[in-house]
């Protein structure tokens, strides 16, 4: 894809308005039964074409920013898939982590009540 500046795409409008200017006059011209000449008939041709072939580029350059759309759009869905998916494991493990964290003071605690009992005990 290229990119146009602004005085190509300034030069571009101007042209579209001419040409359309044009057009418009030749149409009402034959609206009006007005026969047209060889050289209008060319020339009504030529813009006609010309009006033609930048629809068609036009669709298409349409088609592949719809597509480039879709794309990141694709791109984001994945993305705040694994967003979820991550924040749901961080989860799980800090879950585990607390349980671990609460058996092991636990197992400390009652390790500590039993050698102060042995030695409360001792003769």
């Amino acid at each position: 894809m290229t990119r146009r500046t602004m005085a190509d795409r300034r030069r571009a409008a101007a042209d579209r308005a001419t040409r359309r200017e044009a057009l418009s006059v030749l149409l009402d011209r034959a609206q009006r039964g007005t026969a047209l000449t060889p050289d209008e008939v060319a020339l009504l041709r030529a813009h006609v074409a010309a009006e033609t072939v930048e629809a068609d580029e036009l669709r298409q350059t349409v088609a592949g920013q719809q597509n480039a759309i879709q794309r990141a759009h694709d791109r984001t869905r994945a993305a705040e898939a694994a967003i979820t998916e991550a924040e749901a494991d961080a989860h799980r493990n800090q879950t585990t982590a607390d349980r671990t964290r609460t058996a092991w003071r636990s197992a400390r605690a009652r390790a500590r009540r039993e050698a102060e009992a042995a030695l409360a005990h001792r003769p």
